[in-house]
């Protein structure tokens, strides 16, 4: 029961405050350690570390927040953003940066159910912890779906049920992503720990960056 009520006031209390508090400020991140340029040397460092050529290529960030990272990536890759968010106001801030994307305010499994779209790029990144171990399944089975190949899911921020970490919301078990890669033979599984790729961490030291690559 404690559980779930700290759940509800991080998911949904939490991200609404600081969602206004983005709005007020201008600040890019819908976190409270983060700001728009750690997102947006984030996202340079993943396009780099994969590789990945965007230009006129479809991204996509699931949980999207004011769209930091879509835009730095429209901006720099030119790549058409797709985003995803349940919180109004951060819609709101999406379409006024990026008038050519694609925004919609809903829950995320309702997106990636309705879909036709494909990508190359998809972000969730500070997100899927937000689910139940069990949904995080399900949503990472949807998603492959609607990936391209040699195209990237990017689920950052990832964090394991060992962690001394308490504030994580639904850690998942170790060899979670071994197991899904095992299932579904088209995702190739790499995973980095993120003060080795982006540097300075400021949540768990010991939080990773897990990158699913689709192979066919």
């Amino acid at each position: 029961m404690l559980t779930k009520i700290k759940n509800f006031l991080h998911i949904t209390i939490l991200m609404n405050i600081y969602s206004l508090r983005n709005f007020l400020t201008g600040n890019g991140a819908v976190w409270l350690k983060l700001d728009t340029a750690d997102l947006e040397e984030m996202a340079e460092k993943t396009v780099r570390h994969k590789s990945l050529e965007l230009d006129g290529k479809k991204v996509l960030d699931l949980g999207c927040g004011t769209g930091t990272m879509l835009h730095y990536l429209q901006r720099e890759k030119n790549c058409f953003p797709y985003g995803v968010d349940v919180i109004r106001l951060n819609i709101h801030q999406c379409r006024k940066k990026m008038k050519n994307g694609s925004f919609f305010r809903q829950d995320l499994m309702k997106y990636l159910q309705e879909t036709s779209d494909k990508f190359d790029l998809i972000i969730l990144y500070g997100v899927i912890g937000c689910f139940p171990v069990t949904q995080q399944r399900e949503i990472i089975g949807n998603i492959s779906k609607i990936m391209n190949k040699d195209s990237v899911l990017w689920i950052g921020a990832n964090i394991y049920e060992d962690s001394k970490y308490k504030f994580q919301t639904y850690p998942v078990p170790r060899g979670f992503y071994e197991e899904i890669c095992t299932e579904d033979s088209s995702l190739d599984l790499e995973e980095i720990e993120e003060k080795e790729i982006f540097g300075n961490v400021k949540y768990d030291k010991n939080q990773t960056t897990v990158f699913l690559t689709k192979n066919v």
